[in-house]
């Protein structure tokens, strides 16, 4: 995982915890799911974050 990835993960997790979700779904998975769902890449800045229609099966 890449300091820039790894950041990206954290921040996503910091946001879970923000959002009051459970403490189980406060994890790096969550946090990935969740920057799956943004489409937002190790490269990208939270600013071009997308809000795209996508379903489990691509996550």
């Amino acid at each position: 995982m890449t300091d820039k990835h790894h950041k990206h993960v954290t921040e996503a997790n910091r946001i879970l915890t923000s959002l009051g979700l459970p403490r189980a779904q406060q994890n790096e998975r969550s946090a990935l799911c969740l920057l799956a769902l943004l489409n937002l890449t190790p490269r990208k800045k939270w600013g071009l974050a997308e809000n795209q229609l996508m379903g489990i099966t691509p996550v």
